[in-house]
């Protein structure tokens, strides 16, 4: 809680009547509550920063028209083992700050009606569509932390430990939301139902 490098998430959770349900993550900076994340944000927001430890389901709509017709969604669900994440702090000479967070998150497909899923250019396509979608999440998230000045990516303590002399320099409650987040999620189908 204390680290000048590091802010930390919860579960964010509220009662309801008798009930004590889930609303999302609750993002902090510093000591002071300062965002949250929905239930559906959560799941990404988890394998974005590394700590991953259970599966993580996810439904997406794929295809154009009605939102109350199940047809047009895909269920998948992330292969939590084979998970690759790489995030890679730059610091340009003008003291811009870039960071690449790169996932690659094998998927299988739990539920699709369309179906199809033997043939190639179905897999390819969903695989695109996938993809983008989960960059455009992704971004959604990380505008989302800057805004309420939430680093739990750890930006800052990469910035203690490898460039210390611009951290002195920094007012990092300001210069966090400066950051050049360049997110992307690569989504790969490497099985579908019960039987691969």
């Amino acid at each position: 809680m204390l680290d000048p490098g590091q802010d930390f998430t919860l579960p964010y959770l509220y009662k309801d009547g008798e009930e004590i349900d889930a609303r999302g993550i609750a993002l902090f900076h510093g000591q002071r509550f300062s965002g949250s994340l929905t239930t559906e944000q959560a799941p990404l927001y988890i394998i974005m920063s590394g700590k991953w430890n259970k599966a993580a389901r996810f439904v997406k709509k794929v295809h154009p028209g009605p939102s109350n017709n199940p047809r047009n969604y895909v269920t998948y669900e992330a292969n939590i083992a084979q998970i690759k994440r790489k995030l890679a702090v730059k610091v340009a000479s003008d003291s811009q700050i870039d960071v690449n967070l790169r996932i690659e998150l094998p998927v299988t497909i739990v539920e699709y009606a369309m179906n199809h899923l033997q043939e190639k250019d179905t897999i390819e396509r969903l695989n695109r569509k996938l993809s983008d979608d989960m960059t455009q999440d992704a971004e959604q998230i990380i505008k989302t932390l800057q805004q309420s000045g939430c680093d739990s990516f750890g930006i800052g303590r990469h910035l203690i430990a490898h460039y210390p002399e611009l951290w002195k320099s920094l007012d990092w409650n300001k210069q966090y939301a400066q950051v050049r987040f360049h997110p992307e999620v690569k989504v790969t189908i490497v099985g579908s139902g019960v039987l691969n």
